[in-house]
């Protein structure tokens, strides 16, 4: 079944790169109104593994395809990571104005994930910052590495929350302060809390008129896991690429080997080291079902 799903997506991934026209497209446009709403203030909906303010419009759907490859430390015996990789599929959906949903499912421990985002205001003349909701529930039919065999599903769910700030700084410069809030269901030790929290910054600033340069850095605080040497800091650098007005190829560096923004703060364990980087890319392509 889940062959079935992935040739699906990919089926039509490809068919809408074919039919797109490769226009560049600016993502700082202002609507006709008075208050001068700034429409998009990032190129798509995520930054590299994080989820960012903007939304898709009613009626639109986004496939994701999603690769992490291995750490570039391996050297050529490893071929710097390509023998390695963590793959996730995901189908967003516009269902109305400010309000997107979506699905996916990840290669590593087969994470199946769910999404809610609602965007409460935008920036505009009236207003200095855009103000989004982002809540997540995921599951893993993985057994958890504990002690005792007998594990219900329940145990293997987590919640991924958050409250996304950001701000148009002038056009193609925009950056965004997210707080944000894990809920496990169940945890290694006694030690760890159920309840995580992390502050992430993301920035994405215009070069040229196809190409922006973004980051993406996430602070845990320590001391909230004790039973794994989990890294405290999570970074992603790289650009995104304009290759129509349907597509935002990202290709970029991160010293995460998760994908889903809960696993990337709780289940990263790499330092903050070149040897611990890794080649990541996303291939989205938008369209209008509705």
């Amino acid at each position: 079944m889940q062959k079935i799903f992935y040739f699906l997506c990919f089926s039509v991934l490809f068919a809408n790169v074919v039919r797109s026209q490769d226009i560049p497209i600016d993502n700082s446009l202002l609507d006709s109104s008075s208050d001068n709403i700034i429409e998009k203030l990032f190129p798509t909906i995520q930054v590299f593994n994080f989820p960012v303010t903007n939304v898709l419009k009613k009626g639109e759907m986004k496939l994701l395809f999603t690769h992490h490859m291995g750490t570039i430390g391996q050297g050529i015996d490893g071929m710097f990571g390509l023998y390695q990789a963590n793959s996730r599929v995901g189908i967003d959906l516009g269902l109305m104005r400010n309000f997107t949903v979506g699905v996916g499912n990840t290669s590593r421990k087969k994470y199946f994930d769910g999404y809610l985002k609602y965007r409460f205001i935008q920036q505009s003349s009236k207003f200095p910052v855009e103000i989004s909701g982002y809540a997540s529930i995921n599951y893993s039919p993985v057994l958890l590495n504990l002690p005792d065999p007998v594990q219900e599903r329940w145990q293997r769910i987590f919640y991924y929350n958050s409250l996304m700030i950001s701000r148009s700084i002038h056009e193609g410069f925009s950056v965004q302060l997210s707080f944000s809030h894990v809920h496990r269901n169940l945890v290694n030790s006694s030690l760890d809390k159920n309840d995580i929290f992390c502050v992430g910054f993301t920035g994405s600033y215009k070069l040229t008129r196809m190409i922006y340069l973004a980051c993406e850095y996430f602070y845990f605080p320590s001391n909230q896991i004790v039973s794994v040497d989990i890294n405290n800091h999570s970074l992603s650098v790289g650009i995104q690429i304009h290759s129509g007005p349907r597509h935002v190829f990202q290709i970029f560096f991160s010293n995460s080997e998760n994908i889903i923004p809960g696993t990337v703060i709780f289940e990263n364990t790499n330092k903050l080291k070149i040897k611990n980087l890794r080649l990541c890319f996303n291939i989205p392509t938008t369209f209008r079902i509705f």
